[in-house]
């Protein structure tokens, strides 16, 4: 898959099929039931009106992106190393150890994770050995198989660039935040969509910022936001499971 340094995602007329795919919002791997965070951060006032979501989404999707792209990466990078399986296992391991404070996030990251790993399985690639014995791992228990892990697994056994995972991993957390404040009745759909292009420029210089980034560079760059959708448990009323 060719890939330019000005342009992070790009495709070609072999790959446009399964990018399409990937975006697809009814791709089942249970994004449809979490909010990243949103809901629990809209009752706690962070979100007091309509026109504060786009300066919030960035500021999710930064803090997402330190915390998680790091751990895409070396879940796409572990195919290189001579045992795959090992390589893996570190890398969920440490994912594991920076998602422990947070029971919300972690309960989604590892549900959307094995979703994502059946999805491959079932519709794009059934004789994978590496993604069917990871899976095997996490549903035995000796795993957790978090999400961020699997899509980078996934998307480089689908041939996908690194820059166009990076690129799909943020556009997907964007399009959730955005597609969650429409069920919550926060803005409407065509808002939505217009929000959502206009965001363009400010994710894709997150994924410039953190393209590089290695697990040891993870962090949190939003504590409130991690404190806020931690509490989602918590709330009285909510639509989304996280």
């Amino acid at each position: 898959m060719a890939t330019t340094v000005n342009s992070p995602f790009s495709a070609d007329e072999k790959s446009n099929w399964l990018l399409y795919l990937l975006t697809d919002s009814a791709l089942p791997t249970g994004g449809f039931v979490a909010s990243s965070g949103l809901e629990a951060s809209f009752q706690a006032g962070l979100i007091p009106t309509a026109s504060t979501l786009p300066d919030f989404t960035l500021s999710a999707a930064h803090s997402f992106a330190f915390n998680t792209v790091p751990f895409v990466r070396a879940g796409y990078y572990t195919v290189d190393s001579e045992d795959p399986i090992a390589s893996l296992e570190d890398a969920d391991a440490t994912c594991e150890a920076l998602m422990i404070g947070n029971t919300v996030a972690r309960r989604a990251s590892l549900a959307q994770g094995v979703a994502m790993l059946t999805l491959h399985i079932k519709c794009f690639s059934p004789d994978d050995e590496v993604v069917k014995q990871w899976k095997k791992l996490i549903r035995s228990g000796k795993v957790d198989g978090h999400f961020a892990v699997c899509f980078g697994l996934v998307c480089r056994q689908l041939s996908v660039s690194i820059e166009n995972t990076s690129h799909l991993w943020l556009y997907l957390f964007t399009r959730t935040l955005y597609s969650s404040a429409v069920r919550m009745n926060i803005i409407g759909p065509y808002e939505a969509q217009r929000m959502l292009l206009r965001a363009k420029e400010g994710i894709e210089d997150v994924v410039q910022k953190t393209m590089h980034l290695t697990m040891d560079d993870a962090c949190q760059t939003n504590p409130l936001l991690d404190v806020c959708q931690g509490m989602h448990d918590r709330l009285y009323t909510r639509l989304f499971n996280s």
